[in-house]
């Protein structure tokens, strides 16, 4: 499904990655662990198209991303959710969630996709109407 070749990507003159290859399947969990700064974002960047790959190939069913603007790889079904509590405080859990379904494509699927995410996390549907700031910071995460 994911096939990353031969990876190589930085920041500048900076080289980040080097041959990094990996194979992720279909139904599959990978997980890429290693000390900081040992390139596993930039993995995750280039993989997004956020950090331009300087070499090698990266296929998702087939497709090359490699190249692509990251807006595709989105459209692909490809993004990247960084760790923490990135949420706006603000809004309701339930707003929070519905943020991840902006793009026009996903709009379509957005109620689908959410009764999903509260069939996987169902104390989350208790918590739908409150805002996202007054969660505790495990429920946040």
């Amino acid at each position: 499904m994911l096939k990353l070749r031969d990876v190589s990507a930085g920041y500048g003159k900076s080289e980040v990655l080097r041959g990094v290859s990996l194979d992720v399947n279909a139904g599959e969990v990978v997980t890429i662990v290693g000390a900081n700064g040992a390139g596993k974002t930039t993995t995750l960047k280039t993989l997004c198209g956020v950090v331009a790959a300087k070499g090698g190939s990266i296929k998702f069913d087939g497709d090359e991303l490699s190249g692509k603007d990251p807006h595709e790889i989105v459209n692909l079904g490809i993004t990247m959710i960084p760790e923490g509590r990135q949420l706006f405080p603000f809004l309701t859990v339930e707003e929070n969630l519905l943020m991840g379904a902006f793009r026009a494509g996903a709009r379509q699927t957005r109620a689908q996709r959410l009764e999903s995410v509260l069939e996987l996390f169902p104390r989350v549907r208790e918590r739908l109407k409150q805002r996202a700031g007054s969660l505790s910071g495990g429920e946040q995460q």
